[in-house]
Parts: C-alpha cells; structure tokens; sequence
C-alpha cells in the first residue's frame, strides 16, 4: 500500500525554497506516505523505502517489497502505481489534507498542529506525523511504533 506517503517533507528543490517548491512537496509527500504506511503495517523490522522524484512529477520509491511510482493527477493529487500492480489515486479534501483511494480503502489526511499529518487509514486505525530534525518526518502509530524518514542526495527520502 502505497500513496501517499508524503509523509516524508521531500526536498523539492535544489537547496532553495520557493512557493513552487513547496506546493511540490506537499505532493509528492501524500505518495511517500502510503509507502511508509507499508512499513508500518507487520513485516521485516528492518524494512525500507528510498524514493527519488521521476520525469513525470512524481515520485519512485523503491522498498523490499518493489518499485513503486507516481504522477500528478488532473485532481489536484497523485496516481500510483505499487509493486503488485494495483493502483492508487489521490486529489485534496476540506480539511487541507488528502483522500487517498486505494484498493483496501481509503486514507484520509489532515494537518495537524505538529506541523505534520493525522493520518486514518482504512482499517481506521490513526497514523501521525510530525517533521524531525533531519529534514524529514517521523510517522508514528499508536502502540509507539516510528519510522524515519530524511532526505537524501537523489531529492526523495530515505525511511526506516
């Protein structure tokens, strides 16, 4: 399950910041998170995702489990792709977050007063976001788990 997730604030320019590079950011950050989401569900401890923007506006993300890619949307969101072949697609909601629909369902996000996201998944359980010192975000699940996310030399994140 992938998307989304943002959820890693993604360097969208060269060092510089600009409107541009913001607005592409939160973004390509709604696909990152859905690919955090996947390492936060049951599976290798030491799982990862690194992600690197395409020539289509979006991002590749690579984990154990595949390549995973996105693009921009007429919506306003991102369409993925995962590593099984299901889709994903996205387009912003009234609580300036994102829906994300994907085949198990829908995730749902908005800010939140840490600077990141609240996340609901499908199975309505409750994913949370918050930047961290590296540049990245620190996604959080309700039983304490973390994975990590930083920015790395390529203009994606690396997470863990």
């Amino acid at each position: 399950m992938v998307s989304v997730l943002s959820a890693c604030g993604f360097v969208a320019g060269f060092g510089t910041w600009s409107p541009e590079a913001a607005n592409m950011s939160e973004r390509l950050t709604s696909f990152a998170a859905a690919a955090i989401f996947a390492l936060l569900l049951p599976g290798p401890a030491a799982a990862q995702v690194s992600c690197h923007p395409n020539v289509f506006g979006g991002q590749d993300c690579t984990s154990p489990k595949g390549r995973s890619s996105s693009r921009p949307n007429i919506f306003g969101g991102q369409d993925a792709t995962f590593p099984d072949g299901s889709r994903s697609s996205s387009h912003p909601n009234i609580f300036g977050g994102e829906n994300t629909t994907t085949p198990k369902g829908t995730i749902e996000s908005k800010p939140n007063i840490f600077g990141g996201k609240d996340y609901r998944l499908p199975t309505g359980e409750r994913i949370e976001s918050r930047p961290n010192i590296f540049g990245g975000q620190d996604f959080r699940q309700r039983d304490g788990h973390v994975v990590e996310c930083r920015p790395n030399v390529l203009g994606g994140e690396d997470c863990r």
